[in-house]
């Protein structure tokens, strides 16, 4: 994305965490810098608050343990706003000549919050006393024959009180992590709003997965396929050429949550700079969704076929969905391969050498395994497809027992009743139905193939 970003006269940032092995001399040093990026400050290796190492344009940057110098959040929001006020001239809110001199840009940031260690800011360090994880029905309840082995595993049995105090305690960091967050977030927009672009700026705040605590008396983790582990948040401020006008007061709009997934963001910031989206992508973009919800329902029109002559730049292309022809997505795969590393194992957790994040201060309930691996189909509950009275997941997991994981979210939202389960034999059974949709969409490639996938042959789409 950046790339194509940088090649159309985009200033171009990134800055944080990449992949968990960048920097490795494994895979090119500090040294190596991805293409696309004018400036470049990626954290070596996987989530730190503090004592860790930069790339900063490809050289070596060493940081300690003061807050004031090295906490990542706060030096990660230093970066970006240097990097915004130099792109972005000084110009008064109201000067017409503001916008035709600013050079556009783009700016990506991965700060450690809220992944562990989870170390919070000083000054957060007392928030949200007494807080505590979600005491849902599935909150701490150890499943039966009907979920997958990873979940039954010993120890077995709720969590003792202790362990729960851990889970509340790292609830509550986690949370402290993130005010960090929302001032890096409020000073950006404090300096687009001086530098009079946040009306031409679009904001994106989401995350790359989701978290659980305590379900199934699994501890804290995010490797299960269950909600709490795939939904992410995401929140998207439009430029002023999209807010709500006088006749739509509402300022806060809900879109569908599980209309959107993470392959659509590509899609939709091309579309934010009006910039042809390549065929190979697989998402969408979501401008269609945003835009159409913007604007007064009186004034709704197909955004997708719409070529504005607006000089915003996100008019002048759109690739999303004909909203007069077909509905939104049904649709969505979900995909994990199972890991198991020694190394995350502490000495005092004996397990098999298949598992791994086998943590005795959360009594060695194993996280993960070579073979927690599994594919999913969520269906979602789509006004207007054929689907729309369903909101389910099924799951296919690539173990010895060939497990299944079935769910009907509209009756039971927390996934305590595996549908795929037969007491009888005390195993699961596979829906043809469902297999065959997992195979048509783990072959599709591209947004016109992968989109319209379905189990009809007639209406198939292939590569």
């Amino acid at each position: 994305m950046a790339t194509y970003l940088q090649s159309n006269g985009y200033a171009t940032f990134y800055g944080g965490k990449y992949l968990n092995q960048y920097g490795k001399n494994e895979t090119g040093g500090v040294e190596h810098v991805p293409p696309g990026y004018n400036r470049w400050v990626g954290l070596v290796g996987n989530s730190r608050y503090y004592n860790y190492t930069l790339s900063v344009d490809g050289k070596r940057q060493d940081h300690g343990d003061d807050y004031h110098l090295d906490y990542l959040t706060d030096v990660l929001a230093r970066e970006a706003l240097s990097f915004i006020d130099g792109v972005v001239p000084n110009r008064h809110p109201s000067s017409l000549s503001a916008a035709a001199d600013s050079r556009p840009f783009f700016a990506m940031i991965a700060p450690p919050a809220c992944h562990a260690p989870f170390t919070p800011a000083p000054q957060f360090s007392r928030s949200f006393a007494g807080r505590r994880a979600p005491r849902w029905p599935s909150f701490n309840r150890h499943p039966g024959n009907d979920k997958h082995w990873l979940l039954r595993q010993a120890p077995q049995g709720a969590l003792p009180e202790d362990i729960i105090d851990q889970v509340d305690h790292v609830f509550r960091q986690r949370w402290k992590t993130l005010l960090s967050v929302d001032q890096m977030v409020g000073d950006i927009v404090k300096l687009l709003r001086r530098k009079g672009q946040l009306d031409r700026t679009w904001i994106v705040v989401t995350s790359d997965h989701g978290y659980h605590m305590g379900q199934f008396a699994m501890p804290i983790d995010k490797r299960l396929p269950y909600e709490t582990d795939i939904r992410v948040p995401l929140l998207v401020v439009a430029a002023s050429h999209n807010r709500p006008t006088a006749n739509n007061k509402s300022r806060d709009i809900e879109i569908d949550s599980l209309s959107v997934v993470s392959i659509d963001l590509a899609p939709t910031v091309l579309h934010m700079a009006g910039l042809p989206i390549p065929d190979d992508m697989d998402g969408v973009s979501l401008l269609p969704l945003v835009t159409n919800a913007l604007t007064p329902s009186s004034q709704h029109r197909n955004v997708s076929k719409e070529v504005s002559q607006v000089a915003e730049p996100w008019d002048r292309h759109c690739r999303g969905i004909d909203d007069s022809s077909e509905p939104w997505r049904t649709f969505f795969l979900i995909e994990y391969h199972g890991e198991a590393d020694l190394q995350d194992v502490d000495l005092q957790c004996q397990q098999d050498a298949n598992t791994t994040l086998c943590l005795n201060d959360f009594g060695c309930k194993c996280q993960d395994a070579a073979n927690n691996t599994y594919v999913c189909l969520r269906t979602l509950r789509t006004t207007g497809n054929q689907h729309a009275n369903e909101d389910s997941l099924y799951c296919q997991f690539d173990d010895l027992q060939a497990f299944v994981e079935s769910y009907d979210l509209r009756l039971d939202p927390y996934q305590l009743n595996n549908r795929a389960y037969r007491r009888s034999c005390r195993c699961t059974v596979a829906s043809r139905h469902r297999r065959q949709l997992i195979v048509n969409y783990s072959k599709c490639r591209g947004h016109v193939n992968c989109f319209g996938v379905s189990d009809n042959p007639k209406r198939r789409r292939h590569p």
